[in-house]
């Protein structure tokens, strides 16, 4: 004999307006392979982006991040959450407040390598309200911390063959959520 039991049912387009809290959608991009770049200048990393329509406009959607990043010794990497709408505007989210001068880094995330063969964890967590019903693109952005040196996503910066050293996989989740 078969029983069921639930202590609530959420319709699937999320809950009533007023209420919030139902997962309405979920979508994820996985990278597998790497990613470097030697400009201080924030660059999409190729592949590690998510699209999302809201079926309302009042959803929050939630993002979350993860992935590893590498550089030659004491360098730093910065990495930056962004979203599109519509294709066409690109908004920087998740981002610090710009400090006494202009030429600071506004990053969601840094990374700090001590060392060549060692890659660091980045992540972060942010509930956006996009206000839309169009399409929503979240991004990773990646950018050298001085423009002398290389950053990487998913990768050593010596990558070498070695078993001590390691590729990394790299993730981008957007959950809608009824407003």
């Amino acid at each position: 004999m078969s029983e069921l039991r639930t202590n609530r049912i959420v319709p699937r387009d999320g809950l009533p307006s007023g209420s919030s809290g139902g997962i309405i959608q979920v979508k994820q991009t996985v990278k597998t392979d790497t990613f470097s770049t030697l400009s201080e200048t924030f660059t999409d990393v190729t592949g590690l982006s998510v699209s999302i329509t809201p079926t309302r406009s009042d959803s929050k959607i939630m993002v979350s991040y993860s992935g590893c990043g590498g550089s030659n010794s004491n360098r730093v990497g910065h990495i930056r959450l962004a979203r599109v709408i519509g294709g066409t505007t690109t908004t920087d989210i998740f981002v610090g407040d710009q400090g006494a001068t202009a030429s600071q880094a506004r990053a969601s995330s840094t990374f700090v390598q001590t060392n060549s063969y060692y890659q660091t964890a980045f992540s972060g967590t942010f509930i956006d309200s996009p206000s839309t019903t169009s399409a929503v693109t979240y991004k990773l952005q990646l950018a050298a911390g001085d423009q002398d040196y290389q950053v990487h996503v998913g990768r050593t910066h010596d990558n070498s063959n070695e078993f001590s050293r390691s590729k990394t996989p790299s993730q981008i989740t957007v959950m809608e959520i009824s407003g």
